[in-house]
């Protein structure tokens, strides 16, 4: 009997093993697929068999790219919105989910309530009061519609505030009890105690910006001022049918995507490792 129930488990485990496997490679085919067209010349992209491997490099997709395009205006323009966007939200979020988590005063919990509730209205029901508002402000058009509500992100400041919530509070007491201030306790003890949720939002908020599509599409209309994101559909646009350009523009796109996490991962899984372990 129980080499039989030991026999069923490694059946059932190899069985579930290799549905996962399957659903992990139709998520990231596509992903190869573009890489690998990056690399080919276009009448070598709709062969079959499809091949991933090309049997004829062509290395100049991304000089054409990046020579004959605006693609370095865009990449700029999205390097400069995506780090000011990344700053501010981490300065904003980290010290008002120090506020939430670790002090108290009157009317904490329903401000903090209300705060959450706003997770609850789609983010397109906005972009019309937005747009108004801004027009008034005079900064549509500018990179500041799209840097200045990046620095209020209700997600962040409930991840942080979770994050805070780990560390001891007899920590923040006896640095109190030593005369230490907010501020001090906030930047040189829950700060560096709170690294990998740190750097999860970072990664987070940088791809949420980077990514970001929706906002540029509305508040920008001067293409020197686009990212990435419209940037590119800009570029499809241009470059027609020529799937192995506009793959390789993609790709672009990634590579700093892609440099982060590498930089992030073990953080971010320590993150959530974390929060695991306190659930």
């Amino acid at each position: 009997m129980k080499k039989q129930q030991k026999t069923k488990k490694l059946v059932l485990r190899v069985l579930v093993t290799a549905i996962v496997a399957m659903f992990a490679l139709a998520c990231i085919f596509p992903f190869l697929w573009m890489i690998s067209t990056s690399f080919k010349y276009e009448i070598d992209v709709m062969e079959f068999p499809i091949r991933l491997i090309p049997k004829r490099w062509n290395l100049k997709n991304y000089a054409t790219v990046w020579n004959n395009s605006n693609f370095p205006r865009y990449y700029l323009n999205s390097v400069k919105v995506t780090l000011c966007a990344v700053l501010g939200e981490l300065c904003i979020t980290t010290t008002a989910a120090y506020a939430f988590g670790r002090l108290n005063f009157r009317g904490k919990k329903l401000l903090y309530t209300l705060y959450l509730s706003t997770m609850m209205i789609p983010g397109q029901v906005l972009l019309l009061p937005k747009y108004i508002y801004f027009s008034q402000l005079h900064i549509t058009n500018t990179h500041w519609a799209l840097i200045l509500p990046s620095f209020f992100s209700v997600f962040g400041v409930l991840l942080m505030r979770q994050v805070f919530a780990q560390i001891p509070f007899e920590y923040t007491e006896a640095a109190y009890m030593d005369g230490a201030s907010h501020p001090h306790i906030f930047l040189r003890l829950i700060l560096p105690l709170a690294k990998p949720g740190i750097m999860t939002l970072l990664l987070l908020s940088f791809t949420w910006s980077w990514n970001d599509y929706m906002n540029p599409l509305v508040f920008l209309s001067n293409e020197t001022l686009f990212t990435l994101t419209v940037g590119l559909q800009r570029f499809q646009e241009d470059a027609s049918t020529n799937y192995a350009l506009i793959m390789s523009g993609a790709t672009v796109s990634l590579i700093p995507l892609i440099v982060l996490f590498l930089f992030t991962q073990k953080y971010f899984i320590e993150s959530f490792a974390a929060a695991g372990v306190k659930g």
